[in-house]
């Protein structure tokens, strides 16, 4: 169908002939290499067989306000492909788009709560996807709608990180869950460092602001490695999949597929973040120990004390516990909970006016222990990398490997 062949009727027949649907783009979790959801892509069906893309539709139907129509009719089929999606595993996530449009009023919002409760689906199975552009000349009215859904637990991600002007300043005024590591981004960053570096400080930022990162546009296992070993989360693109009609979407998901088993990126962000609650500490208890007038209080410290509050400890006992039974991972705790009383002791010297003659065999036995459990963790890295590899070689090998 050519541009000048769809209009605003045209649309709207499609609508009511039922002519349009949702592909879906698998999601490949990083941290167990399972399919963990998809995104819900509409596609236009028409009856000469021809299979019309959103950008040459989305546009026309937002600049005549079409678009609220198409979302609100098209939720009926999305809620119940989500019900069949839940009923094979009630883990997976589906996002899908949504303009500002949809959001100027409370009804968008009100039939999406009252569909998936009526369908007994949980809101954390769906996410909403908008662009930043979408938010920036927000209205209150659009503001309000989207926090209704967020309190109601369904997820919001920031689509096309990257491509805004105002990025940070948006992530901090609005509930994002996640972001979406721009198509360009990814296709960049195996063109030179710098390129790779503005991805891996994307991935860091999401990290340090316990938001969930989506690369999408991942078309190489080279761009997959990058940033499986840059500590991403998710994963879509090309390389994975296409985005799939229902049917195939189905089959694809049933085959209990597996890219990398260990998520290497994010045992790489536990060395990080231990390293840097490591020199955090030492850097405040010997200013304070040869500055006795800054001595405090124990909350003085905002750094979480319990081991299991820290970051290394939120991934020993959160999406670390798939290496239980890893020697090098069990050989994390103990050494980590030793080190953690270190850290106590530290602190209670120093705030009693311990001097840095009296901290010294303390913080030599201190860094002793960080030395044990970067030693595990660096361990657990490279037997990450040789099982990314195998699994790639599986992958490339299978019989639903995407063709050029």
């Amino acid at each position: 169908m050519t541009d000048s062949a769809i209009t605003e009727q045209t649309i709207l027949a499609g609508l009511d002939a039922g002519e349009f649907v949702y592909y879906y783009q698998p999601k490949v979790s990083l941290i167990t290499g399972k399919v963990i959801g998809a995104e819900a892509l509409i596609r236009w069906q028409r009856p000469d067989g021809q299979t019309v893309l959103p950008n040459d539709f989305i546009p026309l139907a937002e600049q005549t306000g079409l678009i609220k129509q198409i979302s609100y009719r098209m939720f009926a089929k999305l809620a119940r492909d989500l019900l069949i999606f839940s009923d094979i595993d009630s883990r997976l996530v589906t996002s899908v788009n949504a303009s500002a449009q949809d959001f100027a009023d409370g009804r968008f919002c009100t039939m999406v709560l009252e569909t998936l409760e009526q369908l007994c689906i949980p809101t954390k199975n769906l996410q909403i996807e908008i662009t930043e552009t979408t938010v920036l000349n927000a209205d209150p009215d659009v503001r309000k709608n989207i926090q209704t859904l967020c309190d109601a637990g369904v997820g919001l991600a920031m689509d096309d990180y990257g491509t805004g002007y105002s990025t940070l300043e948006t992530l901090s005024q609005w509930p994002f869950t996640t972001i979406k590591l721009d198509r360009s981004i990814v296709g960049r960053m195996l063109d030179n460092p710098k390129n790779q570096t503005i991805a891996e400080s994307s991935i860091r930022m999401a990290h340090e602001l316990d938001i969930g990162i989506v690369a999408e546009g991942v078309e190489s296992d080279l761009q997959y490695q990058m940033l499986l070993e840059s500590g991403c989360t998710k994963v879509q693109g090309y390389w994975l999949s296409r985005p799939l009609p229902l049917s195939d979407f189905i089959y694809f998901i049933q085959q209990d597929l597996r890219w990398s088993g260990l998520p290497i990126g994010l045992i790489h962000m536990a060395i990080v973040d231990h390293i840097q609650w490591r020199k955090k500490l030492v850097s405040d208890v010997v200013r304070i120990a040869t500055n006795p007038g800054q001595s405090g209080e124990r909350n003085h410290y905002q750094l979480p004390l319990d081991y299991r509050s820290c970051r290394l400890g939120k991934w020993y006992y959160g999406a670390g516990r798939q290496f239980v039974g890893c020697q090098d991972f069990d050989e994390i705790e103990l050494p980590h909970k030793k080190f953690h009383n270190l850290g106590s002791e530290l602190i209670d010297t120093v705030n009693n006016g311990g001097t840095i003659a009296e901290l010294t065999p303390i913080l030599t036995e201190f860094s002793d222990l960080s030395a044990v459990i970067l030693d595990c963790l660096q361990r657990l890295e490279h037997k990450g990398l040789m099982d990314m590899h195998l699994a790639h070689r599986s992958w490339e090998g299978h019989h639903l490997f995407p063709s050029a």
